[in-house]
């Protein structure tokens, strides 16, 4: 699949739409008891911080800064952050999370070659990042993120998913 050209959305109409996506996801209170926090950096953007499990019982915890730049007509941006400074978690860290294995739908990529100009980075790889479709993947039709039928909480069950077992291991350092 050729790489996407992705539109940005128009910011305050995108702001809107995701605070309400968070607020309705929030209310419902599932989150809370899944051990999930939020923090809104600005209008566009809110760091998830999302428990992982290892086999042991032991919880880590790591943060998601979700980004609503093409939202909603595409998935939220996901990048896995330092708490401290919202930067790209580096690897090894106590911020970046190892696999003893992934479902085929998902990868976690130290860095990803993207298309030029924009030299190699981060990816956490998966069809309810729109960074996915920036890059060169090819998801399967069931896989593709469909306005009005997706939402960002689908970007944060994928997500929690990986973070649990037989999935997670632990942090690389």
């Amino acid at each position: 699949m050729p790489v996407l050209n992705l539109p940005r959305a128009d910011k305050e109409i995108a702001a809107a739409i995701f605070k309400e996506h968070f607020e309705v996801l929030w209310r419902n209170g599932r989150p809370q008891k899944l051990g999930w926090e939020r923090r809104e950096i600005d209008p566009l953007h809110t760091l998830v911080t999302l428990p992982a499990t290892r086999s042991t019982g032991e919880i880590d915890r790591y943060h998601f800064l979700l980004g609503a730049e093409y939202y909603d007509a595409w998935p939220p941006t996901v990048w896995l952050v330092s708490p401290d400074n919202l930067q790209h978690a580096s690897h090894p860290s106590m911020w970046y999370p190892v696999f003893s294995q992934v479902p085929g739908w998902f990868n976690l990529h130290t860095t990803y070659p993207w298309p030029a100009p924009t030299p190699p980075k981060q990816l956490v790889c998966f069809s309810m990042n729109a960074e996915f479709y920036l890059t060169d993947h090819s998801p399967q039709e069931s896989e593709k993120w469909r306005q009005g039928r997706h939402t960002l909480a689908m970007t944060l069950f994928r997500l929690a998913e990986v973070l649990g077992q037989p999935y997670y291991k632990g942090p690389s350092a």
